[in-house]
């Protein structure tokens, strides 16, 4: 007997409590049938792949007892396997083709407009028309709307800049859930992978006790804008420990070595501004991200992560929209300048005063201090560059503060 309705029978090799315990179908305890088989489409990015994890669980209530497949690139196949509400991780490939036209979807979701997602949508459909975006004679459609809209923001900036609404609740319309709360998505972690990134980072840190930043050097090949330079970065680290009794640890993956080996050759070695690159896995980074109090970052996948794993997060924004990133209630502070009007250009211009040239880190340090009072329940233990005062009091106005920032800070308490 086997149980083919079970959303732990994987045909080919033993299910997991059939490795663990010895469980077969006829007397299984574990057995969990599902009555609806759902595909989920999301083939971009690795970040826009791990913030779409927030439709999850409105995908999950709008259907009875769903198995619920993902259908992405390897790339992100590691990311995916780490989330919660997936049962099965399908792999872009010529064989995964085969399994996602054969696959008997009750309902298939795509919400990229992009040629490829709509027409392996369409593919898969064979009960009902995609949720989402789908093919017709040759052109992309929409399913609703909602869909439409989002295809229009894509084709005309007009729409894209002077959007306001989150990504998540802009797709939440497009899965017919606009009511519905948004939630960060959710990571699974070995505890394995983290014990040895909180031994790795006790080491490193020289077993102290002090509060650690992350700084996520890296941008991303697309828009190198994304994230402040490695001046900038250097400037940022040497304020914050001036300023406050923290480590600051510059993260990321191979990628970001050189940019990494300059800013620490511009820290002239100071012991509480360390590296702490991750290279083998998206686990380890995240493990890395678990052990930090405050992040730093761009419009990255480390800001997706950070959400992922409720870590506060100070955020710049330049070329991409800060609006489409949901803030979950001030976990994140979004920056940006207020002196160019070619926001959310989606390009990588030559300019010399850019939007991420244009941030003052003097700001950024603030914004990281209050992040770290607000959570922590403490104070954020500050140095005195005299006697007579504090270093930074994180509501002072200072020259290059956008109206966005006070607004940002004033969300927050002082340290």
């Amino acid at each position: 007997m086997i149980n083919f309705d079970c959303r732990y029978y994987r045909a080919s090799r033993p299910c997991v409590f059939n490795k663990t315990d010895g469980s077969e179908c006829s007397t299984c305890r574990h057995v969990s049938k599902y009555k609806e088989r759902i595909l989920f489409i999301k083939l971009d990015a690795i970040g826009d792949v791990l913030r779409s994890a927030s439709l999850l669980p409105a995908i999950k209530a709008c259907h009875h007892a769903p198995f619920i497949a993902w259908l992405t690139r390897s790339e992100s196949a590691e990311l995916v396997r780490m989330m919660d509400d997936v049962d099965e991780v399908i792999e872009l490939s010529e064989g995964a083709l085969a399994r996602v036209m054969a696959g008997g979807w009750d309902q298939v979701y795509s919400v990229s407009n992009d040629l490829e997602s709509a027409s392996l949508a369409t593919l898969a459909a064979t009960k009902q028309l995609p949720i989402g975006f789908y093919m017709a004679d040759g052109a992309i459609r929409p399913s609703n709307k909602a869909a439409a809209r989002w295809l229009e923001m894509a084709a005309f900036d007009r729409l894209k800049r002077s959007n306001t609404e989150s990504y998540q609740h802009l797709m939440m319309a497009i899965i017919g859930c606009p009511d519905e709360p948004i939630s960060p998505p959710a990571l699974r972690v070995d505890a394995s992978v983290r014990a040895a990134a909180s031994a790795r980072l006790s080491k490193l840190c020289g077993g102290g006790e002090r509060r650690r930043v992350a700084v996520n050097v890296g941008s991303g090949g697309r828009w190198p804008k994304k994230m402040l330079d490695a001046a900038q970065i250097s400037r940022y680290a040497q304020l914050l420990v001036e300023r406050a009794d923290v480590d600051v640890l510059l993260v990321g993956g191979r990628a970001e070595a050189a940019k990494t080996e300059a800013i620490l050759a511009m820290c002239a070695a100071n012991p509480r501004i360390r590296a702490a690159l991750t290279e083998n896995s998206l686990a380890q980074f995240a493990a890395t991200l678990m052990e930090t109090d405050v992040l730093l970052c761009g419009d990255t996948l480390a800001l997706h992560v950070a959400t992922a794993l409720r870590l506060p997060t100070v955020a710049v924004f330049g070329p991409t929209s800060a609006a489409e990133i949901f803030d979950f209630e001030g976990l994140i502070t979004k920056a940006w300048t207020d002196q160019l009007d070619c926001l959310v250009c989606y390009g990588n211009c030559q300019k010399q005063r850019n939007c991420m040239s244009l941030i003052d880190v003097t700001e950024l340090v603030d914004l990281t201090l209050a992040m770290l009072t607000r959570y922590s329940g403490l104070p954020a233990p500050l140095f005195s560059v005299s006697s007579a005062e504090p270093a930074v009091v994180v509501d002072m106005p200072h020259r290059m503060r956008s109206a966005k920032t006070r607004k940002e800070l004033a969300r927050l308490p002082a340290a």
